[in-house]
């Protein structure tokens, strides 16, 4: 009975998320809601509901799936803010350093909270076959390597310069941060020595492997 629950609940979630994408959706394109000025109205303040409603839907299973504290809420922001400025702020008004941060933030946090979300999940299968416990920072921080990969494949094609060897020499960048990042993030062994290990070894000693470590 139990499992019966669990299955109607898990189905009328996945129903709920889909059609609230599916609402913003028609509320971006064909409802065109960003062209309504007053902040007020009540297809504004629908949009808004859904903004937040769709990616809660979304990412709240997938971060009790993927194990990684507050998923959720890096991918609620990041969504439901990049939902709203891209329907409700003009492009031709965006110019400046600030306002294409303002763009580009929350993208990223979008893009690297679904490729944190598909990299740990992954991780933990691979691990449960394997005998190795997964870790959900490397998860995170390799999802922020792959978001950055993608909004930088962005910006080129934005200048159209999105080319095979561009391509080639941003996937050669991030490989360079992920790298520098697991030498970075080493951990740190008594009387100087540094062996080979992951993040998961270096924080039962201390907090990213710097500092004096822990009394045994």
């Amino acid at each position: 009975m139990k499992t019966l629950a669990k299955i109607g609940i898990a189905i009328a979630w996945s129903i709920a998320g889909v059609l609230t994408w599916w609402l913003a959706f028609h509320l971006i394109v064909p409802g065109n809601v960003g062209a309504i000025r007053d902040f007020w109205a009540p297809e504004r303040l629908l949009a808004y509901a859904t903004f937040v409603a769709a990616p809660a839907l979304t990412f709240l299973p997938l971060a009790r799936f993927a194990r990684v504290p507050f998923l959720e809420v890096e991918a609620l922001i990041g969504w439901s803010t990049s939902l709203f400025v891209w329907t409700f702020i003009d492009p031709n008004h965006v110019s400046g350093p600030l306002a294409m941060l303002v763009v580009l933030l929350p993208l990223l946090i979008s893009i690297a909270s679904l490729c944190t979300s598909f990299l740990a999940i992954l991780e933990r299968r691979l691990g449960s076959r394997l005998g190795t416990p997964p870790d959900p920072l490397r998860a995170r921080r390799r999802g922020y390597v792959l978001g950055l990969f993608v909004i930088g494949c962005l910006l080129l094609h934005s200048l159209q310069g999105l080319t095979a060897i561009n391509i080639g020499l941003l996937a050669l960048i991030a490989l360079f941060v992920e790298l520098l990042a697991m030498t970075w993030f080493a951990p740190v062994r008594e009387g100087g020595t540094q062996p080979s290990g992951t993040t998961r070894d270096r924080r039962g000693w201390d907090e990213y492997g710097r500092g004096a470590p822990r009394p045994r």
